[in-house]
């Protein structure tokens, strides 16, 4: 861990010519420590699954490779030996389960669809050491396949027949979604928080009565009518407007389908911080700003870096005036993927938060050769692989291979590039996941920062790696298939 201390009035620096007390100072300092030690003592696990296909018939098999790995690193774990993998059907019943032995972080196994009864419909298959399940049920992997029914011409596989309803008549394991209303627009403050008088970054979501997105573009106007910004979505119907809420209510106003939507902007705290992070206007570094309004007392506060479940920066600052106060942290040190950073008082209560996505993973190139173009029924085929690192240089790599029909197939959105990167970090639906890492541009560079302002669930609670909540360790790594039981 590093740590900085940061003393701040209006805008400039004063070399530590105004100390933060000593009380204070241990108290932050023993935040960050806490932490920092959670994170090295209790490594999370993560799981992926690369499936043979993206969809299936009745009477198919679902054969699956796991890859099991270790938070930090994204490295074969050497902590869990055992994988719990389960097959649930479109309502949630449990229908069958795998528990398979892991080995260097890997194993393989295989579902059989000819449970009885069988309806089609979209099936749901989950992984997780049972380690994974001390951070909770958010943490395991999910994979939604839809699943046909079998063809009624054996081997027309461009039939693809679902049963939406059928569903309805078997047992319910999952709660019904409400539907939503035929047009939501939702606002996420940066940082978490509305303050009065001071500006702050908000992202929006549009979506439809289904929860996809939409495109819009819209204004915020007062009581008058008086038109004070107007903003539009980037991407899926995401986007972000520069406001300052003030005591005088506004409302968002959109046209969408040729009608108008006035949506209320939720009512500011009276006193609070405002917490920006850019992490797009340099490579090298953080951008981090704090201030308060004139209500809002002064305060030392800290604030702390997290990624992959380790701690990599701490700082304090003292927020003294309404001038903000902005200082930058180095992200070089920090690994790529989903960083948090997070600002707390010295109760360790969390007064804002923020998700970003740091760096630019190194891929690597495939090149595969058929020896056809085209192939027979039960051709054998020969496929040969080069793989080369970015400078072109050849690398020595472990593949899993698929070969499949690629006529009438379901389109992958998947990869185990977005799910150990981004989605095993943030939790709920993302239509296109491997959209964002296609090409290196400003406009998905934007759109990934706005994905991440939205999505509201953390991986690593604040308050449980501070110790401001206590953790229960309920589950050790397991060594084999355990049995428990009672003798006689």
């Amino acid at each position: 861990m590093k740590a900085c201390f940061v003393l701040l009035f209006f805008v400039n620096v004063l070399a530590l010519s105004a100390e933060i007390p000593d009380s204070i100072a241990g108290r932050l300092a023993r935040f960050a420590y806490a932490a920092e030690q959670f994170g090295n003592l209790l490594p999370q696990e993560k799981v992926y699954l690369q499936f043979d296909n993206t969809s299936y018939y009745q009477g198919d098999r679902i054969w699956f490779s796991a890859f099991v790995i270790t938070s930090e690193k994204n490295c074969p774990t050497s902590l869990s030996k055992t994988l719990y993998v389960e097959l649930l059907n479109p309502g949630g019943e449990l229908v069958d389960k795998r528990i398979l032995p892991v080995r260097e972080g890997r194993c393989h196994g295989e579902f059989a669809l000819t449970q009885t009864p069988f309806y089609s419909g979209f099936y749901e298959i989950r992984a997780y050491t049972k380690y994974m399940l001390n951070f909770g049920d958010a943490t395991i992997f999910s994979r939604i396949f839809p699943i046909f029914e079998k063809p009624k011409e054996e081997g027309n596989f461009a039939e693809k027949t679902l049963q939406p309803y059928a569903v309805y008549k078997h047992p319910q394991e999952r709660k019904r979604s409400k539907r939503a209303k035929r047009f939501n627009l939702r606002f996420y403050p940066e940082g978490g928080h509305w303050v009065n008088g001071l500006p702050t970054w908000v992202a929006f979501e549009a979506t439809d009565a289904f929860g996809n997105p939409v495109d819009i573009s819209g204004h915020i106007e007062n009581k008058e009518k008086n038109v004070r910004l107007t903003f539009e979505t980037l991407h899926e119907g995401r986007g972000v407007f520069l406001y300052t809420p003030t005591e005088e209510r506004h409302r968002a106003v959109v046209e969408w389908n040729d009608k108008t939507y006035r949506f209320n902007l939720p009512e500011p705290e009276s006193q609070g911080f405002a917490f920006a992070v850019n992490n797009l206007a340099s490579a090298d570094s953080l951008e981090i700003e704090v201030r308060k309004n004139r209500e809002t007392p002064p305060a030392t506060l800290g604030v702390a870096v997290m990624a992959r479940g380790q701690l990599y920066n701490f700082c304090m600052l003292t927020v003294s005036r309404q001038a903000p106060v902005r200082f930058k942290v180095s992200q070089r040190e920090l690994p790529v993927g989903v960083a948090q950073v997070v600002l707390f008082d010295e109760s360790g209560r969390t007064l804002a938060d923020r998700l970003l996505f740091v760096g630019r993973p190194d891929t690597l190139a495939l090149a595969v050769h058929r020896n056809k173009e085209l192939y027979q029924p039960f051709d054998s085929i020969q496929l040969d692989f080069q793989v080369t690192d970015t400078a072109g240089q050849p690398v020595q790599a472990s593949l899993s291979v698929s070969v499949r029909d690629g006529w009438e197939e379901v389109e992958s959105r998947h990869s185990l590039l977005t799910d150990l990167l981004l989605m095993s970090e943030i939790k709920g639906y993302v239509r296109r996941p491997t959209w964002y890492f296609e090409a290196d541009d400003s406009l998905r560079r934007h759109a990934l920062d706005q994905l991440l302002m939205v999505q509201g669930w953390r991986r690593y609670a604040w308050k449980t790696w501070a110790a401001v909540e206590p953790f229960e360790l309920k589950y050790m790594p397991e060594q084999g298939i355990e049995l428990h039981g009672t003798v006689v």
